[in-house]
């Protein structure tokens, strides 16, 4: 049987996370330059592209104190007065697989029509797209368009571009290290989970928790919706501490829990995991190999890096392994979620 389109790009990430290093980091003598003048930042994008967009956004505002945060394109597309003030004098970087999808593109129309000088930073999956037109600087990476309507591989290398940026800002060097060597530090790892996934894709669970802080948090929650789209399984995401004020009640028996530690404070992470441990046998932690010991809790250790942002994105090809395995063992089309499109064009609706 042939590998779906899904299969194949989840499986081909990280040797496109390897060009679009390469292509980004060929492009900084032009964009630092463009960078120097950003004094405030928003992000904008959609759907998946929306929750790497938090996850930028608070990468670059910790790492260089610059006001950015990310703003869902369809918001303010629809609620446009309502930011003017945040929009005033801010830079624009646009995230988006297609660079067609309607909302993001009137909302960048609106913007430049409103403020004509206004900064644009595209980062697209494909070349000359709508977006890119608007934009005054172009990120295009096509060798990482997912044809599959479930984004996989396109999420993950806009999630790296943003990092190249907030890298390029802050002159963090090993961070950009890090991403250099991101493709040779995937081989042995994705080889050594795939029998783990294979089994926590036959486990008896019926909804899965996501949970994560920080940077990692944006890119997170888009590994909530991939079990949402990719093998049709009711999901959520939350931040760690977070989920005991409220969502832990409906953590039980048919929950699966999949929760990305920070070096932050471990033992406040533990004591959330024993929690949820007493509601669930299914609770899988991502670390950077720190001992938790926690009984009944699996740990995944998660290759060596400098930062957890980058660490992050070995949990997410693992939560995609996981839901495109469980969506086999259901009988599903991963490129065929009932429902969904692969972009949005608002003159259709």
């Amino acid at each position: 049987m042939p590998m779906s389109f899904l299969e194949e790009e989840l499986r081909s990430q990280f040797e496109a996370l390897q060009s679009t290093v390469q292509h980004v980091l060929g492009l900084r003598s032009r964009l630092t330059p463009v960078l120097q003048r950003v004094t405030h930042l928003v992000v904008l994008g959609c759907g998946s592209s929306y929750s790497v967009a938090k996850s930028t956004a608070r990468q670059i505002a910790q790492m260089t104190g610059i006001p950015t945060q990310a703003v869902a394109a369809g918001d303010l597309l629809v609620n446009f007065g309502d930011y003017k003030r945040i929009l005033d004098g801010a830079a624009i970087l646009t995230l988006s697989r297609s660079g067609r999808t309607s909302e993001l593109v009137r909302a960048v129309e609106t913007v430049r029509g409103e403020y004509p000088d206004q900064l644009v930073i595209s980062a697209c999956a494909v070349f000359d797209a709508p977006i890119s037109r608007l934009a005054d600087v172009n990120m295009e990476i096509p060798w990482a368009f997912d044809q599959s309507v479930c984004q996989t591989r396109t999420v993950t290398n806009l999630y790296v571009v943003g990092l190249l940026v907030a890298a390029f800002l802050a002159n963090d060097e090993q961070l950009i290290d890090d991403l250099v060597d991101i493709a040779t530090k995937s081989k042995a790892f994705t080889t050594r989970v795939e029998a783990e996934m294979s089994e926590l894709a036959d486990a008896d669970w019926a909804s899965a928790v996501v949970l994560a802080d920080s940077g990692m948090a944006g890119l997170a929650e888009e590994g909530a919706l991939a079990f949402k789209e990719i093998c049709r399984t009711p999901s959520s995401f939350y931040h760690v501490l977070d989920v005991r004020h409220g969502p832990i009640v409906l953590i039980n028996r048919q929950t699966i829990v999949l929760a990305m530690l920070s070096r932050g404070d471990i033992k406040l992470q533990s004591d959330v995991l024993r929690d949820i441990r007493k509601q669930t046998d299914h609770v899988v932690a991502f670390t950077s190999c720190q001992s938790l010991g926690v009984p009944g809790v699996d740990e995944i250790c998660l290759p060596a890096t400098s930062r957890d942002d980058v660490a992050a994105i070995f949990l997410l090809y693992c939560i995609q392994l996981l839901c495109f395995k469980r969506a086999q063992l259901r009988g599903l089309d991963p490129d065929q979620p009932e429902g969904l499109a692969p972009w949005i064009n608002l003159g259709t609706q």
